[in-house]
């Protein structure tokens, strides 16, 4: 094969965005654009999808189930959702696989109003609002698990999920589990004698929200995945190492988000950037170590079968 026969085999072999086009991709949320969607946001903002060959649209979601769900179905290429509701879907057949995590640290705890909650035993007696099945309630129900306390120790009360702050603060429970940069964030915009304690700290780590795929676009498009991947972690670092420009490209996208709720809640969410099987790793590397308490706490949830960790994650990110 002559020289020119080979370039034009690998031209036409190359995907179509290292040829100079950009594909056509939609990033879904897992909810209404906030702080811990700021990376992507000032990514796009910054041209560092389209400097992959992506032209890539963030777009709002309404929970974690339903973007796993338009992901797995190809409505979405990539979505952001929380790890263990992606486990149990995965389990049960839902074609997805996890390609970065930014908060491997897990940002769920028991949120009260005056003295935190130092120890899991502290728990017994009270009164906990919460909302069934929701990814908060699942990690505390690890929780009892874990410190062997029996469900006569307390007492809970279903909560719908946008009343659950509002119970804590009128004192119709005395905790509810939550993210801190979520239901804590916004106790905690309307009292300063709200606390957090993290079921981290209290040896139950449950991963955060992370980057998904489906296993086809993983298999078939990694390197578009990848340079997903990349461009979503470097808009993170350049907000780390500039909040303000985060919050501004965050505004600018989504005007209707609330700038103090923005500006109070980034800071929380690179505390949870590292856990402490990760905090000598690249930003959205995932340990094999945090997956497994994942899994382990999932099960109680509906995951399914014994699949080993790796089967629900991949890292694209070289540690």
């Amino acid at each position: 094969m002559n020289l020119v026969a080979t370039v034009l085999c690998l031209v036409l072999a190359a995907p179509a965005f290292a040829q100079g086009g950009k594909v056509d991709a939609t990033l879904r949320l897992d909810w209404v654009p906030g702080p811990h969607h700021v990376g992507p946001v000032l990514a796009a903002r910054r041209g560092y999808y389209a400097a992959e060959g992506i032209n890539l649209e963030v777009k709002p979601g309404r929970g974690s189930n339903s973007t796993i769900q338009v992901v797995a179905t190809g409505g979405d290429l990539f979505g952001f959702a929380d790890a263990g509701t992606m486990a149990i879907a995965a389990s049960k057949g839902a074609p997805v696989i996890m390609v970065a995590n930014t908060t491997p640290k897990g940002p769920v705890g028991i949120i009260t109003v005056g003295k935190p909650v130092g120890a899991p035993k502290e728990l017994a007696g009270k009164t906990i609002g919460a909302v069934p099945g929701a990814a908060d309630y699942v990690a505390l129900m690890a929780v009892f698990k874990k410190y062997n306390i029996p469900e006569s120790a307390y007492r809970m009360v279903s909560v719908e999920a946008a009343s659950k702050t509002a119970a804590l603060l009128t004192n119709k429970v005395d905790a509810i589990p939550g993210f801190s940069f979520g239901d804590y964030l916004r106790a905690r915009t309307q009292s300063d004698n709200v606390r957090i304690a993290l079921f981290a700290d209290w040896g139950v780590n449950i991963l955060g929200n992370g980057y998904l795929v489906t296993t086809s676009t993983l298999e078939k498009k990694p390197e578009l995945v990848r340079g997903f991947v990349r461009a979503t972690l470097r808009g993170w670092k350049e907000a780390m190492a500039d909040p303000k420009a985060g919050v501004e490209a965050l505004l600018a996208a989504f005007p209707d988000t609330n700038r103090t709720f923005a500006e109070t809640g980034l800071p929380m969410v690179f505390d949870h950037m590292h856990s402490a099987a990760t905090k000598n790793a690249p930003l959205g590397w995932m340990a094999e170590e945090d997956w497994k308490v994942n899994i382990e706490a999932m099960k109680a949830a509906g995951l399914e079968g014994n699949r080993p960790p790796q089967a629900y994650y991949r890292n694209l990110v070289d540690k």
